[in-house]
């Protein structure tokens, strides 16, 4: 070969890499013809043994091209490319082949009939569902599989086992309409579960105070918050604050520049368009499972009110409220603690710096503090002085370690409960679907199971126009710019007063009611989805669909709808005949708000509109995959009804290790939920609640 020049060798090596593709090939066509699919384009007349030697010839010449190109010292110089990326750009390949025979497409070819419409649509739906559920476990970028996920988890070894069970069972029988399920009770087990969040007024100390719970500083102290970026505490290494932004990718960044993003200096009005702000640090007293939320000040949180305001709030599962000992309670602490309550938010009350008092003051402070919030709310809400100076910082550790620690305690044991009976569900469903595929009869007799099919496609129809609104949201922007330039001048006319306050008035609520839009566009959805998966239970109620996963879902976080000053050059009073000609007052005070404040006011309020949405499409998001996750299974199910039966020895198997994984252990807490002992049948019965 050495003697060979560098053309010759550049003509070999491209020879053995086409012996390697049509090697490729080749393979391709023995995969292919044990597809079961009518689509196929090789019969397979080959034997088992034939197919086995003639792989193993080809496992052969691999590795011979391998050894001639390393013997000849000849470059490889293979590019390679994620596999992962190149199937989601395949897919999305799919997604234009279907949009190819849309109704609007077909209608080209000749009219369509009202029947040849719907099967078109239909198709379509199909396809694009199964598409779309595929590209959605791509992205989620999981990146190892189910044991080494569950062998990082604190779990109790019988759901680890369930788990890995059902994992290979599902992998084993195809039965992917189950991995999502899987993936999401995986996903609830590893996400934090557990939500404190702080609220206090500005310089109340909330942001000192998650300092010494974490023992580091982390969070810029002595400056005024954000007031749409709640700022997350969480356990991790290594330590470092995670920006997600409107328009851009997250971005990680040390904490020592955190006040950029997180503060009025830093980033005046929020010019950076920051919604959320998330801070890991390696401390003992941050649990792998809970999260601390440094809220913005009181005063911009409680803007009308309304119990509505809460949404705005980031969701929490303790509320803990921040007083200055050296203040007294005022209006916005008192509405605040009665929002927290009309949402069932447990609240723990600290009188805060109270090292600036002496110990009769401090107990005088708190009662006064306590008898106040009894009188005005009919609450009775415990008062813990704390701080975090000197000798007096016990307080501090005490309190967390006397109220925190328990609650903490207490709310994941409701969650192991919680995910126990997720996976009773989710293995009852298992099972009923393998007894199907082991014998169609019974399944599909009957008029309930006849409503499974429309009650899906009424459903779908549904999704269809929820994700169309939310499509269609930005579209809105500019009539709501609009809306608020006429509302502002409006109210100007009506009662002259400062530009600024009347304009962030009219911003605030129309902002507001696009909010209340959006929650309710989500909530009815929640109600239907709901509604339908138990229609879909009584249909076919060997599937033990998990209502709960959809009604108890909270969502929560919306952004608050505060638009910061933004300075008029100029008075924008009306002028002196308003009195006589208010439409024609209004239309001139509404130009020059135009004028002066638009493009500062557009921008402001298409980011809290780009806010609002961002959290529609999650929420939607979240809420459509729930349900998916379950619907699937009644897809599935009633696709295999019609399918030849499997081998039934494979199926009593897998039946069998699943009705006995719940017996393995001999104590009680370890028995899996809803089950009894099956000496002779298989688990079929609906799990209890704990």
């Amino acid at each position: 070969m050495t003697a060979l020049n560098d053309y010759q060798r550049q003509t070999i090596r491209s020879g053995l890499l086409d012996v390697h593709r049509r090697l490729a090939e080749m393979e391709s066509m023995l995969a292919q013809s044990l597809v079961d699919s009518p689509f196929t384009s090789y019969s397979n007349d080959l034997s088992p043994t034939e197919r086995k030697v003639i792989q193993d010839y080809f496992g052969r010449l691999r590795e011979s091209i391998r050894t001639c190109l390393r013997e000849s010292d000849l470059p490889l110089e293979v590019r390679r490319t994620s596999l992962r990326w190149a199937l989601r750009g395949g897919l999305m390949f799919l997604e234009a082949a279907v949009a190819e025979f849309a109704v609007e497409r077909l209608r080209g070819y000749g009219e369509l009939t009202a029947e040849g419409r719907a099967q078109a649509e239909r198709i379509q739906r199909e396809l694009r569902r199964w598409i779309e559920r595929a590209l959605a476990y791509l992205r989620q970028g999981l990146g190892e599989d189910l044991g080494q996920r569950l062998a990082r988890l604190d779990a109790v070894p019988a759901d680890a086992r369930q788990l890995e069970l059902l994992h290979d069972i599902i992998t084993r029988h195809g039965l992917i309409e189950f991995q999502p399920l899987l993936d999401q009770i995986v996903r609830r087990m590893e996400a934090p579960r557990f939500e404190i969040a702080v609220f206090g007024r500005v310089n109340s100390g909330k942001s000192s105070l998650l300092n010494h719970i974490a023992g580091m500083d982390l969070l810029p102290v002595g400056v005024v918050p954000i007031t749409a970026v709640p700022t997350r505490l969480m356990r991790g290494e290594p330590v470092r604050a995670l920006l997600t932004f409107a328009e851009f990718e997250p971005r990680t960044v040390p904490v020592a520049q955190l006040y950029e993003f997180a503060s009025e200096e830093g980033n005046p009005g929020n010019r950076k368009h920051v919604i959320g702000i998330e801070v890991f640090a390696p401390s003992p007293r941050l649990r792998e499972s809970v999260v601390w939320v440094d809220t913005p000040g009181i005063g911009s949180l409680a803007l009308s009110g309304s119990a509505e305001t809460f949404a705005y709030l980031p969701r929490c599962d303790l509320g803990v409220v921040l007083i200055d000992a050296t203040s007294t309670i005022n209006a916005d602490d008192m509405n605040l603690l009665r929002l927290l309550a009309e949402a069932g938010v447990p609240v723990q009350l600290l009188l805060s710096k109270v090292d600036l008092l002496t110990p009769p003051q401090r107990q005088q402070a708190a009662s006064y503090v306590h008898m106040q919030i009894q009188k005005e709310l009919g609450l009775d809400v415990a008062v813990h002085p704390v701080s975090i100076v000197g000798a007096e910082e016990a307080l501090l550790y005490q309190w967390f370690e006397r109220d925190i620690e328990p609650l903490w305690a207490r709310s994941r044991a409701l969650a192991e409960q919680s995910l126990r009976r997720k996976i009773a569900h989710l293995r009852e469903s298992v099972i009923a679907t393998l007894e199907t595929l082991a014998s169609r009869s019974g399944t599909t007799a009957g008029p309930a199971m006849l409503r499974i099919h429309p009650l899906l496609e009424e459903a779908d129809a549904t999704i269809r126009a929820a994700r169309a609104r939310c499509r269609d949201w930005t579209a809105e922007e500019p009539a709501l710019f609009q809306n608020v330039l006429t509302q502002a001048a409006q109210a100007l006319v009506s009662s002259p007063g400062d530009a600024d306050t009347a304009v962030a008035g009219a911003a605030q609520e129309l902002l507001a009611q696009r909010g209340q839009t959006a929650r309710q566009l989500v909530l009815e959805l929640q109600q239907y989805l709901a509604r339908t998966l138990e229609a879909l239970r009584q249909a076919d109620p060997e599937v033990q669909a998990d209502i709960s996963a959809i009604r108890d879902i909270t969502f929560v976080g919306l952004p608050a709808p505060e638009i910061p000053s933004i300075d008029a050059a100029a008075p924008l009073g009306p002028p002196w005949w308003a009195a006589l000609l208010p439409n024609q007052a209004r239309k001139r005070i509404q130009h020059r708000l135009a004028e002066t404040l638009g493009p500062r006011l557009r921008e402001q309020v298409a980011l809290r509109d780009h806010q609002i949405h961002a959290w529609l499409k999650q929420s939607l998001a979240t809420l459509i995959e729930s349900y998916e996750n379950q619907a699937d299974i009644f897809r599935a199910r009633a696709q295999h009804a019609h399918e030849p039966a499997e081998d039934g020895g494979n199926v009593a198997e897998d039946l069998h290790a699943l009705a006995q994984a719940c017996w393995q252990e001999d104590t009680p807490e370890n028995l899996c939920e809803g089950s009894t002992p099956p000496p002779q049948k298989w688990l079929t019965d609906s799990p209890t609640s704990l």
